[in-house]
């Protein structure tokens, strides 16, 4: 059987977005990038995680582990934040599959400029020409003000320095991926991967589960 893609080699594995055989060359070459492959796909899953290795090592080759130092200091300081940030990612990637790297990168720069004028006592908010940005950069700066004058929030809550650092982190880790991989959801699709989808709640009355 002929591959569904290229209609020249032969088809050797099951391609679910396209309903039919596809060659191993063809997978690897447009998996994720002409290929809107479902997160159900093994090739598809196995060729992401090896992905982000190769962009990885890109990104410690040209910049030096001191990007991932600062990340991990961050990140130890208040991981809920980074679990929220990457969690709207994962979501609004989900709900717009059109969002590209290059959206989120536009909108953590807007976010990140409205903060800047917010430290210098200005209250404006940031907008650009990009409409996908606007409306995730909005769900940021929300999700951000929450942990940051919510006086609900006590041990989580961050300062308005370490909100800018946190953004300016996401901000350059999307820029990475924007100028140095090709398949221009790669970044989105690896935090989907972080971030499956909620299970539905139990229904009352089956007894209290404690996850770890």
């Amino acid at each position: 059987m002929k591959c569904v893609s290229c209609g020249n080699r032969k088809g050797k594995r099951a391609c679910l977005a396209l309903g039919g055989s596809i060659c191993a060359v063809c997978c690897g070459e447009k998996r994720g990038v002409e290929i809107n492959c479902p997160s159900g796909c093994v090739y598809y899953v196995e060729g992401q995680k090896q992905h982000q290795l190769k962009v990885m090592h890109q990104r410690v080759k040209k910049e030096g582990g001191v990007s991932y130092v600062r990340r991990a200091e961050l990140y130890n300081r208040n991981p809920a934040v980074f679990a929220r940030l990457e969690k709207l990612f994962a979501d609004s990637y989900r709900a717009n599959r059109r969002l590209t790297n290059k959206d989120l990168a536009s909108a953590l720069e807007l976010t990140k400029n409205t903060l800047d004028t917010e430290k210098k006592g200005l209250i404006y908010q940031h907008q650009g020409e990009n409409s996908y940005a606007n409306e995730l950069s909005t769900n940021i700066l929300i999700a951000i003000t929450d942990y940051k004058d919510n006086p609900e929030i006590t041990g989580d809550r961050v300062d308005l320095e370490f909100a800018i650092k946190v953004v300016d982190e996401f901000l350059r880790e999307a820029r990475f991926y924007v100028e140095n991989d090709p398949n221009p959801q790669s970044y989105l699709v690896h935090i989907v991967r972080y971030h499956p989808e909620e299970s539905p709640a139990p229904k009352s009355g089956g007894g209290l589960i404690i996850t770890p």
